[in-house]
């Protein structure tokens, strides 16, 4: 399935109606279409078998994205016109990086369904798929420099799918991947310093916890790579939609209303694998947590990472079973 291929190849229908489409049928999938709008946008079309679900359902109107269901359309396919009912997902945007990310998201809805879908199974299916436009309405919850470094270790880990499921669902989250007791933090740097910032939770370990942190050089450069590339490399190494679905939601709650300028960004690659190192935190100055005082709470200062000791690739399995993914 390449919807952005399809999609490419579909002419705007001419016309006045909303409810008129140009479309393709997406290979293997012969309930679903990917259409084009007399307005130029992309559209999904699903067909479902009425089981009644449909009844009450609200139209959806987000910053890009319009969702509707039970909608009568008029379907030009090779020709030949057809009226049917459709559940219609419309994307509004100009945006050629925002294109291939809905697109994206849109062919793991689409997989994920059964091959004959009820209407009561797309409105459970949906769910996701429009939690992750919803979120790209909200605030930034962190920079795009760090999830680019994340999404960059996640990319030239050995499994990328256990990675993604121990990474964080909120970005504010003291450690990036929590796997119980074995914790990895990415740190990026973009003066090519290894000087990070951390929190004291971070660098002093509670309930015999082992934690790593990963600190890479982060430096934008227009021959680079962005965070598009970069899922498009993990993609190809997954099993499942789910942990692709979870990709994409922590990407967008993490981006939120930046994506659209945040998705063209590129970083140096090249420089990111050539200064990726990991650190035991017991071989990183801190302020230890004694010295701390008890009613002293979210302590946060830098540490220089320069002189400690870093921990070779090879020899990170002997840390805990879930640094073997890495």
């Amino acid at each position: 399935m390449n919807l952005l291929s399809d999609f490419s190849g579909l002419k705007a229908p001419t016309g006045v109606s909303d409810n008129v489409f140009n479309a393709k049928t997406i290979q293997d999938y012969s309930f679903a279409k990917i259409g084009i709008n007399i307005f130029s946008f992309p559209v999904i079309l699903i067909r479902s078998k009425n089981d009644g679900t449909f009844l009450n359902c609200k139209n959806i109107r987000l910053k890009y994205l319009e969702l509707a269901h039970n909608v009568e359309c008029k379907i030009t396919e090779m020709s030949k016109n057809k009226l049917d009912f459709y559940s219609v997902v419309v994307f509004r945007s100009e945006n050629q990086n925002l294109l291939s990310y809905f697109l994206g998201v849109s062919e793991i809805l689409i997989r994920s369904l059964s091959k004959e879908p009820t209407q009561k199974e797309i409105l459970n299916h949906f769910e996701n798929f429009i939690e992750v436009f919803h979120s790209i309405s909200d605030s930034p919850q962190k920079s795009l420099q760090g999830l680019w470094a994340e999404l960059f270790l996640i990319a030239i880990s050995k499994s990328p799918e256990n990675l993604i499921n121990y990474w964080h669902t909120n970005p504010q989250e003291k450690f990036d991947f929590n796997a119980a007791t074995e914790k990895l933090e990415v740190k990026s740097s973009s003066n090519l310093e290894r000087i990070h910032t951390f929190s004291s939770e971070q660098l002093n370990p509670q309930n015999n916890s082992q934690i790593i942190i990963a600190s890479i050089f982060t430096k934008q450069n227009p021959k680079g790579k962005n965070i598009e590339e970069l899922i498009e490399g993990i993609k190809k190494k997954l099993n499942s939609s789910e942990t692709e679905e979870r990709l994409y939601n922590i990407i967008s709650k993490t981006l939120g209303n930046s994506i659209e300028q945040s998705l063209k960004v590129k970083y140096d690659y090249e420089i990111a694998i050539n200064s990726l190192r990991y650190y035991d935190v017991s071989n990183i100055s801190k302020i230890e947590k004694i010295n701390i005082p008890y009613n002293v709470t979210e302590v946060r200062y830098k540490s220089n990472l320069s002189e400690s000791d870093f921990i070779e690739h090879t020899r990170l399995k002997e840390y805990g079973q879930f640094y073997e993914s890495i």
